[in-house]
């Protein structure tokens, strides 16, 4: 116990000795016989060393807190931040392992989100001993609990596996609401954890708590950004003679394309996204534009040709979709490098974008329009082919026209 001052007492003491008990941790060492007021010194020695200890555990707390401070408080992705809530509390703990608890806003559940340290069976004896009265009591945990097998084991936590050391859960709290819990757990009995651990593991908790609630705030707000730009693009839809079931149309064409092509899921997600938002740029264009019947003017014409950037610079803030805005700007880009914003040429043409091309282009000759009926399949393949190498990627017009003709694309229209 680091908070208790020791002080050795001995008759047979030596150099050796004495230097050995200070390193183990005492904090005096008086050779018999000694004087009352040799004694008293001692002891007002030790329980000095004992107040400086505390006080630089104390200034110990305040590095991890501007650590925290700097390295989380930014961080809006909660899978990442609760890695970096994690390593911040091992490093400056000594832990040997840990996990976080967070409370399920929905439910009400209390589910393990992530870990360290523990070795597979570790980690899956820890899901199993999780029982129902450990979680019951962990979902009561609001203030800091430290289990030493042998000397303090609360009444609920005797399944906590920490056999051959010590752990400390510590809530996670922010304006008096518990929002997850923190476990932390050294191996061995020599330096189990205490109230001294406590305070520093407390001021970690405190900024983790508040850095969670700020990555799920952040959350919300884009999830509400992205609800409104979303509305935004059928309302740009809706303004050039569609429905928003355009965008529905060619994002699942976009992903039946990709995934033919066999790339990862979070690439299939990313071009889902930005076939949704393609013309988002189109809410920035004039009605008498988009619906003029006649010829545009050139100058009219750049007013089209603008809405690829329009669109991606709507979305720049927007994290979850940084890979999608390169897509959403180049989806007009011919890929002979006649086509617009930038005159891209062939591959250097952002795949998700071919694709949507490929996509939006069957689309709207597949669609009625107020100047004409939609094409029979027969001429929407030939026009495909025609502009292959020209406007479309030959390799995306390839595995398309494949899809049509084995009917693996699934009737969206």
């Amino acid at each position: 116990n680091r908070e208790m001052p020791i002080i050795i007492i001995t008759g047979h003491g030596t150099l050796d000795m004495a230097i050995k008990a200070l390193k183990l941790g005492a904090q005096g060492f008086l050779l018999k016989p000694f004087t009352t007021a040799e004694l008293r010194s001692a002891v007002a020695d030790a329980l000095e060393k004992t107040r400086l200890l505390n006080e630089n555990i104390r200034m110990r707390a305040l590095m991890p807190l501007f650590e925290v401070s700097k390295e989380i408080i930014t961080e809006t992705d909660t899978k990442k931040l609760l890695g970096l809530i994690i390593n911040i509390a091992v490093r400056e703990t000594g832990a040997d392992r840990a996990c976080i608890f967070l409370i399920d806003e929905k439910t009400g559940e209390i589910l393990m989100e992530d870990a360290y340290g523990f070795s597979p069976v570790l980690l899956d004896a820890f899901r199993e001993r999780q029982s129902q009265k450990l979680t019951s009591r962990l979902m009561r945990v609001d203030k800091p609990v430290i289990i030493v097998p042998g000397l303090s084991v609360p009444e609920g936590f005797e399944d906590v596996p920490v056999e051959n050391g010590s752990g400390i859960f510590m809530p996670l709290t922010i304006r008096g609401k518990v929002v997850g819990i923190l476990f932390l757990s050294r191996e061995g009995v020599e330096l189990p954890f205490s109230l001294p651990d406590a305070e520093l593991v407390s001021i970690l908790a405190g900024q983790a708590a508040a850095a969670i609630e700020n990555a799920h705030l952040y959350q919300k707000l884009e999830q509400s950004y992205l609800s409104t730009i979303i509305t935004l693009s059928a309302i740009a839809e809706s303004k050039d003679f569609y429905t928003d079931k355009h965008m529905k149309e060619i994002a699942e064409y976009s992903v039946d394309i990709a995934r033919k092509l066999g790339l990862p899921e979070s690439d299939v997600e990313n071009i889902r996204m930005a076939a949704l938002l393609h013309d988002l740029g189109k809410v920035m264009v004039p009605d008498d534009i988009l619906k003029k019947p006649g010829r545009l003017s050139e100058e009219e014409m750049e007013v089209i040709r603008n809405h690829p950037s329009h669109g991606a610079k709507m979305i720049e803030s927007i994290e979850p979709l940084k890979d999608a805005r390169e897509i959403i700007r180049h989806h007009h880009e011919y890929y002979d490098g006649s086509g617009y914003p930038d005159g891209l040429k062939g591959e250097a043409i952002p795949l998700g974008a071919r694709i949507i091309a490929v996509a939006d282009a069957f689309d709207a000759m597949t669609t009625n329009r107020p100047y004409r009926k939609a094409l029979p399949m027969e001429k929407v393949i030939r026009e495909l082919r025609e502009f292959s190498g020209i406007q479309f990627d030959p390799h995306i017009v390839a595995v398309f026209i494949s899809l049509l003709q084995e009917k693996e694309l699934p009737e969206h229209a």
